[in-house]
């Protein structure tokens, strides 16, 4: 579901949206599910019933080889996995493999034999003793690959968990890494929560709230102007995704299943391919178009931009009181950037946070952005900026916008690669949702911030808007 641009009754439209949009989230109630196999890898005796649209690219010797940045990675992210059992596991998956290839092999040699006896008119019993022989190695077979299942399962399931190795400026040891800061002071005084403006907001839990009047049209023109921005200044390309993924999408991008609300099927045909409300403006909303795409060197950087709804759970800690903060829906900007290499990432994701502070600085409160730490991070990332803002009723700083560095992690997992001269090789990916619109009106309220004379980088008629708005208040003096 998306906001469409409109210049006239946005009130109305914004709150029919949600209005509508409660009874979408209330249809995607995520479910308790059993799942005893994975969509992203599907094992031979499973692939019956079902239908494996990817197939990850998994070096596993070269993975398995590099033990110290694998264990600095799943220990910074405070991970309970255990390298040398996966090792063990691996062992033993290999043992298997060996011993199947070894009665194929000799299989192999059975069936060639028996032609060439054929050829010649050999002796009938020698014929049978082969075919007895042949039979025996296919039951063999049969029964070595039945017995190898569970191995290779359980194996590749635990080599799909590991995580992306951590980039050299990711902090690590719960501290975070500021990168830039605004000159704005922050308001260290106690103010009212954003709720307390009760004829703007009509907030009733996470999925259902409404906004109205100005905040209405901010909630619009705010996402358009900052799409116009990366457009304009950045040459970025803008895309509008689906706003359901699939959940072999969610595996290969390694997110947690409780981020988004299963949605409810009838007709499913297959358990691994269930589907997912994520928002257009999400990262998991961009991969379907790359999944098993191959791109020539010459077409890379490929910037793009998507604005649209996201809807992400947040989790709840103790204490925490439901707001906009918490509300699981929003209206998004998502970048997205496949790169050749991982100097070009850098490049890419510096430039991306350029443009977002432009943008967050024309508002006049202050923000900071930092490198998260290695523990707040998912298993397919390997470093994220957070841009946040301050609340002053909560004091505290609350995430408006991030963007992370996924090296070539995801790349592999939906086979998304490069054409080279000498074979394939897979891009690095940058992306990051740059504005969480929601929030970002809740933290202006409590700023004091008038909306109504916001400048938007990237707006068309921000110019327009002010000057509107200045001209309605000079009438209001002579009322």
């Amino acid at each position: 579901m998306r906001i469409l641009q409109s210049h006239t009754n946005n009130t109305t439209m914004v709150y029919l949206l949600r209005y509508t949009t409660k009874y979408l989230l209330k249809s995607a109630q995520q479910l308790p599910i059993k799942r005893s196999i994975s969509a992203l890898y599907i094992t031979g005796d499973k692939a019956k019933k079902n239908y494996a649209p990817l197939q990850p690219y998994m070096d596993f010797e070269e993975t398995l080889s590099q033990h110290e940045p694998l264990e600095e990675s799943i220990k910074a992210r405070k991970l309970q996995i255990n390298l040398d059992e996966l090792k063990t596991k691996y062992a033993k998956f290999q043992s298997m493999k060996n011993q199947i290839k070894q009665v194929e092999e000799e299989r192999e040699s059975v069936s060639k034999k028996l032609k060439e006896l054929n050829k010649v008119g050999a002796a009938t019993k020698e014929i049978e003793q082969l075919k007895e022989k042949g039979v025996s190695l296919r039951n063999a077979l049969k029964s070595l690959k039945t017995e190898n299942y569970p191995i290779e399962e359980d194996f590749i399931h635990s080599f799909l968990n590991l995580p992306n190795h951590l980039h050299p400026k990711c902090p690590q040891g719960n501290v975070e890494k500021l990168l830039y800061r605004s000159p704005t002071p922050r308001c260290e005084e106690q103010q009212p929560t954003h709720l307390a403006n009760k004829e703007l907001i009509r907030f009733y839990n996470n999925s259902r709230y409404y906004m109205l009047g100005t905040l209405a049209e901010f909630d619009v023109y705010s996402m358009q102007a900052l799409t116009n921005y990366y457009v304009q200044k950045g040459g970025f390309l803008q895309m509008a995704n689906p706003d359901f993924a699939r959940l072999v999408l969610l595996e290969a991008s390694a997110t947690p299943l409780e981020k988004y609300h299963l949605v409810k099927e009838e007709d499913l045909i297959s358990e691994v391919n269930r589907a997912y409300l994520t928002g257009g403006a999400t990262f998991e909303g961009f991969l379907a178009a790359f999944a098993r795409l191959v791109v020539f060197p010459k077409s890379l950087p490929i910037p793009m931009v998507a604005p649209g709804r996201s809807y992400v759970k947040v989790a709840n800690k103790e204490g925490q009181v439901d707001n906009l903060f918490t509300a699981t829906q929003t209206n998004a900007v998502q970048t997205f950037v496949a790169t050749k290499s991982a100097e070009e990432a850098e490049e890419q994701m510096d430039k991306i946070l350029n443009l977002a502070v432009d943008f967050y600085k024309e508002l006049g409160v202050h923000f900071r952005v930092i490198y998260e730490d290695a523990s707040a991070l998912t298993n397919a990332e390997c470093l994220r900026a957070s841009i946040q803002m301050y609340s002053p009723a909560e004091q505290r700083y609350i995430c408006v916008g991030n963007v992370s560095n996924y090296g070539d992690f995801v790349s592999k997992r939906i086979m998304f690669c490069i054409r080279e001269k000498n074979g394939y090789t897979f891009p690095h990916i940058v992306s990051g949702s740059v504005l969480h619109v929601t929030r970002v009106i809740a933290l202006l309220l409590e700023n004091g911030v008038n909306l109504e004379n916001c400048r938007l980088l990237g707006d068309p008629d921000s110019d327009k808007k002010a000057v509107n708005a200045a001209v309605d208040e000079f009438k209001d003096l002579f009322k």
